[in-house]
């Protein structure tokens, strides 16, 4: 498994969250700007995790389409050797 700019962004994403949430409860910011930055962050990595899913399901898809045309090849290929078992006998 290789490991993308994007997972590393992710996993950025999501420790700037928890060391926002640890310094607000040190006291260090405000309420409202802690808020906001937490809220950024989160939605930011889950904008990525939907991304992620997408681009999953669309890889699913095509093999899907792949795996079609196969069993389509392999179906017509039976049908050429029945036939050929039909007119030996």
């Amino acid at each position: 498994m290789k490991l993308k700019i994007e997972d590393i962004v992710f996993w950025i994403l999501i420790l700037a969250t928890v060391a926002v949430i640890l310094w607000l409860l040190k006291g260090s910011p405000t309420l409202e700007n802690a808020v906001i930055t937490i809220g950024l962050f989160i939605i930011s990595s889950e904008l990525m995790l939907w991304k992620k899913y997408f681009e999953i399901d669309k890889n699913t898809a095509v093999s899907f389409m792949r795996l079609k045309n196969d069993i389509s090849n392999i179906s017509k290929k039976l049908d050429g050797i029945e036939k050929l078992i039909r007119n030996k006998k």
